[in-house]
C-alpha cells in the first residue's frame, strides 16, 4: 500500500509538466544504480516497479533519447542476482 501511495504521489507531482517524467526516470535509474552497487536487495523490486510506472505514464520520450538503453544496461546487471531479483529485472527488460 505504501508503494502505491508513493507512486501516486510521484505521478501527481510530475504530471504538472511532461518533462518531469524524464527527470523522475533519471532519478530512479540513478537510485537503482546505487542499490546495485550496495547490493541492497530490498529496494530492487520497488524501484523496478516505480521505473516501469514512470515510463508508462511518461507522455513521450524525446527522439534520440538514450534513456531506455541506459535503463537496459542498469537492469541487465541484475540478471546475475538471485531469484526473485533477477526475475523482476528479466520481466522489466
Amino acid at each position: 500500500a505504501g508503494l502505491c501511495l508513493n507512486c501516486w504521489s510521484l505521478q501527481e507531482l510530475v504530471s504538472r509538466d511532461a518533462g518531469n517524467y524524464l527527470i523522475l526516470v533519471e532519478k530512479i535509474l540513478a537510485k537503482t544504480k546505487e542499490v546495485q552497487e550496495r547490493c541492497d536487495y530490498d529496494l530492487v523490486t520497488p524501484l523496478a516497479l516505480l521505473f516501469y510506472s514512470a515510463v508508462l505514464y511518461a507522455p513521450h520520450l524525446p527522439p534520440g533519447s538514450e534513456l531506455l538503453l541506459k535503463a537496459a544496461r542498469v537492469y541487465h546487471g541484475f540478471l546475475t542476482w538471485p531469484v526473485p531479483y533477477c526475475d523482476t529485472s528479466r520481466e522489466l527488460l
